[in-house]
């Protein structure tokens, strides 16, 4: 014999296969084309970022050439009138490297301003002793200057004790040489690597002759 269900049992199971059936349907639904079940994403506020480029900025600093002007020449230059009472003694040859130019400085008791000339001149090269007296170089710069002496007139003691050959290794200048002070009328070469222009200026305390010489 078979025994049927009461119909207050049949309400709540048939609620129960209603209720699985609606899952049942929303999980197909939410199923995609391939069987996998499809992940709501929630995506949070999007962040851009913004790269700031600092600008480059070149600082261009131009340093103008030290451009030196020599204001001098290849003539002679003569002085022949004598003021004051310069000399008659030589203290000191000295030679000093300058921007653009080399300079040449010969330093005298007395003051005032001596008689001179400054010029190129041609070997061979004599005192009065008529030896000839070697320079080394290719051009040379005499310096003839008056009154000048190694020695004091009276004494005799040197008041010039330096070398008489002078090599100071300061382009152009090759050789600096002394020739002769016979009669206080002292005479030096100096012997250059090419012809270079100069200048000639007398100073004072102490007197003494500065010749400058181009590089």
């Amino acid at each position: 014999m078979t025994t049927r269900p009461r119909p207050s049992l049949l309400i709540p199971i048939l609620a129960g296969v209603l209720v699985a059936v609606v899952a049942l349907l929303i999980v197909v639904l939410a199923t995609d084309d391939n069987g996998t079940t499809a992940a709501t994403t929630t995506t949070g506020a999007s962040t851009t970022a913004v790269t700031t480029t600092a600008a480059s900025t070149t600082t261009s600093s131009t340093t103008a050439a030290s451009t030196t002007t020599f204001a001098g020449g290849t003539d002679t230059v003569t002085h022949t009138e004598m003021t004051g009472t310069p000399g008659p003694n030589l203290t000191d040859l000295r030679i000093g490297d300058h921007d653009g130019f080399v300079r040449v400085v010969f330093d005298l008791t007395g003051a005032g301003t001596p008689m001179y000339i400054v010029g190129y001149e041609s070997p061979p090269f004599s005192g009065a002793s008529g030896e000839p007296v070697p320079v080394g170089g290719t051009a040379f710069l005499a310096v003839h200057l008056s009154p000048a002496l190694r020695y004091d007139i009276d004494t005799m003691v040197p008041t010039y004790t330096g070398d008489l050959v002078l090599v100071p290794g300061l382009d152009p200048i090759e050789q600096i040489v002394f020739v002769d002070d016979f009669e206080a009328a002292m005479y030096w070469v100096i012997g250059l690597s090419a012809q270079r222009p100069f200048t000639v200026e007398v100073m004072q305390d102490p007197v003494r002759l500065v010749i400058d010489i181009a590089k």
